[in-house]
């Protein structure tokens, strides 16, 4: 129950609730030195006691000098997601932002800006998705915008602003097999006149230690390993032990990433990525095929290779054992011939068959590769 408070020789209703097991307070400022006046005030707040432990702001007579009644002062979607949205900036990459912010434009687009967040229900949620797909989104980039809806409601519910959030359930997505790339097609890769050396380096370490896109700029050597901190997508750090050549390469990469090469890039993370995507092209590989693809060409050789999915799980870096479980659920014997270089026996562990490829730069630096 809303109580009095002095402060400064001036009173305020002090709102005082429990969530989630910890003490939340609002003081509403009644702008007199009057007890009399104060507890009169006091009645006007208490009618809106339960609206205010709920999250919503108002602008009481007293605080404008005017006699109109109470005004509700909403907290609309425009404000949760302006809110929300520059709290998350400086923490998360670039993309990772601009999905944020498309994903609650269709939000604001389809519901309208002023809206008050306690307002949607999952009613709306459904209304949402049918606009979804009216504009030809793909479940999978349905369930990506919806990750992101119900990220910030959670959030606001984290906080106090919410006491409830919408139903939101993730759409039916068929499951396809993860996409690699083949022996054959990394060699051609590699093979490509036109394309930097320093690209092709890049693509092997990827390949060759299962990161993500941009989990290199985050992270720091240390000796033989690679520390990658837990801001990355699987919520937690790890480390990734390299050998010498590839020591190498990353401690280039990260010098090219420091200086500011390629500065006028938008994003150095999607210039890799488009790079990557116009070598697959160049060598005639099924458009399906991406730069994630050379994550998922890490995981299939090394379960080829005799890896256990537990320990595949921590190289990948994976929250839960059931996302890496989508490998293990591929025809090993058959994807293993996409890889001839390494020899699977008949006891189906493997031994790594090397077959070194020498990339020469300008200056004469090779660098070699088990392909």
């Amino acid at each position: 129950m809303a109580t009095l408070k002095p402060r400064r020789g001036v009173w305020y209703a002090r709102v005082l609730w429990y969530l989630d097991g910890r003490q939340k307070e609002r003081q509403v400022p009644l702008k007199t030195e009057s007890k009399v006046t104060a507890r009169e005030r006091m009645a006007e707040v208490k009618k809106v006691e339960s609206d205010i432990k709920n999250g919503i702001n108002f602008t009481f007579p007293w605080m404008d000098d005017s006699a109109t009644a109470t005004k509700v002062k909403r907290f609309t979607l425009k404000a949760a997601k302006t809110k929300w949205i520059n709290k998350r900036k400086g923490k998360m990459s670039i993309s990772t932002i601009e999905t944020n912010e498309l994903g609650l434009k269709y939000l604001t687009d389809c519901l309208g800006e002023s809206m008050p967040l306690k307002s949607v229900s999952s009613t709306h949620i459904e209304t949402l998705i049918d606009y979804f797909e009216s504009r030809g989104l793909s479940a999978t980039s349905i369930n990506i915008h919806l990750r992101t809806i119900k990220a910030m409601f959670r959030y606001y519910l984290k906080i106090g602003k919410l006491n409830k959030i919408p139903l939101i359930e993730q759409l039916s997505v068929r499951k396809t097999e993860p996409i690699y790339i083949t022996d054959d097609e990394f060699h051609k890769l590699m093979s490509i006149d036109w394309l930097d050396n320093f690209y092709k380096r890049v693509f092997l370490l990827y390949r060759e230690t299962g990161m993500r896109l941009r989990e290199p700029m985050m992270s720091v050597i240390d000796g033989v390993w690679i520390d990658i901190p837990n801001e990355s997508k699987g919520g937690a750090s790890r480390n990734i032990e390299l050998d010498e050549s590839l020591q190498a390469i990353f401690i280039e990469y990260k010098k090219w990433l420091d200086s500011g090469y390629g500065s006028t890039l938008v994003d150095v993370g999607d210039h890799i990525s488009k790079v990557f995507k116009k070598c697959l092209r160049e060598i005639g590989a099924d458009e399906s095929k991406h730069f994630h693809s050379l994550r998922h060409t890490f995981a299939v050789r090394r379960l080829i290779r005799g890896t256990s999915i537990y320990n595949l799980k921590l190289l990948m870096g994976h929250s839960s054992v059931t996302t890496t479980e989508v490998y293990s659920n591929m025809n090993l014997k058959r994807v293993a011939q996409d890889f001839p270089t390494i020899a699977v026996n008949s006891q189906n562990t493997a031994k790594i068959g090397k077959m070194d490829t020498d990339l020469m730069d300008t200056n004469a630096e090779v660098v070699r590769y088990v392909a």
